[in-house]
């Protein structure tokens, strides 16, 4: 049967209270994240901060060369960061999260708001005095570094987007429509009017002692300006931005030099302090892409940071004369296959096609000679493989991908959507046509079989046998069955139901995925079906599963998900990802992968199982990592350890010439006593060694044995 797996996310809104389990998933690339990042500040030119989504904050100390993953915060969406010193931070997000650091980002605290609404700009003029703004009109004042807030009334109930102070008396903000500004510390606000009732001031920024700059979202888009502290505005036009390139933020070096970020990865710059911009074209994204830039922040006179999806950090050390990408990506995967533990190949959007052959630790480009969109990726045995794709593309190879050759199809078929085998010789192309092809002889040849008629969208999306004689097909609005080898096929229809994906358990049980977070099961082989109520939160694009019990769903927003029970009930993985997981793969029931959007490639080596455990909440004298048992062993091992205080621990393999190998726990854990459970099937033979750091402090180093 082939491969299915189903990977859900609706993880929580409540904070992370169980961080002493290690995450089922762990990122492969971009490192060190691939969530969306929505803020980034520096505390000086060589520390800085950023968060995003699923809570993430990364940290760099070379001024973002490197990056490194700390300990998470919270799952929800963190929208902005400020830097009070390389050590103290302050983070806002949803659900009216507040949170402080003072140890540089290892611990945080939770700063109860008693607010439920997303806080979405944090702005601190000094080190005590801050303002956070956020929906509903919010707008919170500390006077103790963050310690405590309190809500200051303007009067309204519209968002403000962002706020930024000058000194502890004068500071704007920007919401729906107005520019706000105060001259005493926040007592008192002006407001000031512009454009129609929809539009508003995504960003601002309180370069001088005079001057104020503005972002405003109405097409076309402008930038206002004040040189008397907001007495009266000048608007420019931002003329070489069209109304898809959505300006996300704006910020200055002094008051001439200002860049834009937009979500289409754009970055803009002036000199002249607004009145004209210019596109930055020798900083391009390499991939077509939206929803990239989030946010950009001027740091001093030279330097400058833009964030966004996919982990992306960028960097200019000259003002925007020239920007660097140092952290991030932002290509679309859409498939993924592995032939065994090691080997594995990715698709995805111009032609991508990438290999591994050490388990996703390093990936190789194949070049396909092509720029358009690969869909499905399918291999009948170790060296033999097919891809499929838009505009008819369908490609062969039979020497592990080193070479592909292109394969003859019918020339009235354009866009291959799904591609499936039921042997080395037999095997189905599906069309966003609608139309299902059939070769018995290798992919030489191919001719129709079945094509789905009536209006609308008619893809076939994703193929499942259960034998050689029987199979299914999911596509738009039905699912269609086979039992004589796909020469004949019969249909269920499901009104508004797009299926993405399709799963023959076994002679009795489909299961069938869609979007709009749709799970449909049948137990008598297709003549009946239920709904089966999962939670998932999303639409639901890939799935798997071994056997008819266990599986693991992928789909929107990130989400993962995982059943014991045949599909019955789910439970949604921690969240990692942020963004549409398009494709997952087993190679065994361990060792898993999914891929995505933004170049997201994460991995499961417990089959998306917590494997780390709190033994004890006893606080240990000391740090001890202990020696796993048993030793030698086969494949699975114990490694206990302990730790005095809280902090993000690294366990990480190499191999007995010191090369990396795989790290094994990377997260934030309280002070106790814990027992890591290691599965190492995808290790050779041989002496092996595992160190363990607390907050980038070495610890101790063990050596074990894996025997075969």
């Amino acid at each position: 049967m082939k491969k299915t797996i189903t990977i859900s996310l609706l993880l929580l809104m409540i904070l992370l209270k169980d961080l002493h389990s290690q995450s089922d998933w762990f990122w492969l690339d971009p490192l060190p994240t691939g969530a969306t990042l929505k803020a980034v500040d520096f505390a000086d030119q060589n520390t800085g901060y950023t968060c995003g989504k699923t809570g993430v904050i990364t940290k760099t100390t070379n001024g973002g060369l490197n990056w490194m993953l700390m300990n998470p915060v919270t799952v929800y969406e963190l929208m902005s960061i400020e830097c009070l010193d390389q050590n103290t931070c302050i983070v806002v997000g949803d659900r009216g999260s507040i949170f402080k650091t003072t140890d540089g980002a290892q611990s945080w605290v939770n700063i109860p708001s008693g607010l439920e609404v997303s806080l979405l700009d944090v702005d601190f003029p000094n080190s005590q005095i801050g303002f956070i703004t956020g929906a509903s009109g919010v707008l919170l004042k500390t006077t103790n570094g963050g310690e405590n807030w309190n809500f200051i009334s303007l009067g309204i109930s519209s968002t403000l987007f962002s706020v930024s102070f000058n000194d502890v008396l004068n500071g704007v903000a920007g919401g729906a429509n107005r520019i706000y500004t105060t001259t005493n510390g926040g007592l008192n606000w002006s407001f000031h009017s512009f454009g129609g009732a929809f539009d508003y001031f995504q960003s601002v920024d309180y370069v001088n002692d005079t001057t104020i700059y503005g972002l405003f979202i109405d097409f076309p888009y402008k930038v206002y300006k004040s040189t008397n502290r907001g007495a009266s505005w000048d608007a420019f036009d931002i003329d070489i931005l069209n109304i898809s390139e959505l300006p996300r933020a704006i910020s200055f070096n002094n008051s001439l030099t200002g860049h834009i970020a937009t979500k289409d990865g754009n970055i803009l710059t002036t000199s002249n302090g607004g009145s004209n911009w210019v596109l930055d074209t020798g900083f391009a994204m390499g991939y077509d892409a939206s929803q990239v830039f989030w946010n950009v922040n001027a740091i001093d006179s030279s330097s400058t940071y833009a964030v966004g999806s996919g982990g992306i950090v960028v960097r200019s050390t000259n003002a925007g004369e020239s920007w660097q990408k140092h952290a991030g990506n932002l290509q679309t995967y859409y498939d993924i296959y592995f032939t065994d533990i090691y080997i594995g190949y990715i698709i995805g959007e111009k032609g991508l096609v990438r290999k591994t052959t050490d388990g996703g630790l390093s990936w190789n480009d194949i070049n396909l000679n092509t720029t358009l969109q690969l869909n499905k990726i399918f291999f009948t045995s170790s060296n033999t493989g097919y891809i499929c794709g838009d505009s008819g593309l369908v490609r062969k190879t039979t020497d592990a991908g080193l070479n592909w050759i292109s394969q003859t199809t019918p020339a009235a078929d354009t866009g291959f959507m799904s591609i499936h085998f039921i042997n080395d010789d037999t095997g189905f192309l599906g069309t966003d046509g609608g139309s299902v092809l059939k070769t018995t002889n290798s992919g030489s040849s191919w001719r129709h079989v079945f094509r789905i008629t009536g209006i609308g969208d008619r893809s076939t999306n994703d193929f499942d046998f259960l034998n050689e004689t029987h199979g299914v097909v999911a596509a738009t609005l039905s699912l269609y069955f086979t039992t004589n080898s796909g020469d004949n096929w019969t249909s269920t229809i499901f009104p508004a139901t797009y299926f993405n994906s399709i799963n023959y358990l076994d002679s009795n049980n489909i299961i069938a995925f869609a979007s709009s977070d749709k799970i449909v099961k049948s137990t008598n082989a297709g003549q009946s079906w239920f709904n089966i109520n999962n939670q998932f939160g999303g639409n639901i694009y890939s799935s798997q599963f071994f056997g008819n019990q266990f599986g693991i769903i992928c789909g929107e927003d990130g989400r993962v998900a995982r059943t014991t029970n045949g599909g019955i009930n789910w439970i949604l993985q921690e969240f990692l990802a942020s963004e549409f997981l398009n494709s997952v793969y087993f190679a065994n029931p361990n060792i898993g992968y999914i891929v995505g959007e933004y170049g997201q490639i994460i991995k499961t080596t417990n089959g998306g199982l917590s494997f780390i455990n709190l033994s004890s909440q006893f606080i240990p004298e000391n740090y001890t990592l202990h020696q796993n048992y048993p030793n030698p062993f086969n494949p699975n091992t114990t490694i206990d350890f302990e730790l005095r205080k809280p902090g993000v621990i690294r366990i990480s393999v190499y191999d007995i010439s010191g090369k990396f190998v795989k790290t094994l726990v990377d997260k934030f854990h309280t002070s106790g006593i814990y027992s890591l459970k290691m599965e190492a099937s995808e290790l050779s033979s041989g002496v092996y060694f595992y160190t363990m750091y607390s907050s980038n402090h070495f610890i101790n180093s063990k050596k074990f044995l894996k025997i075969k």
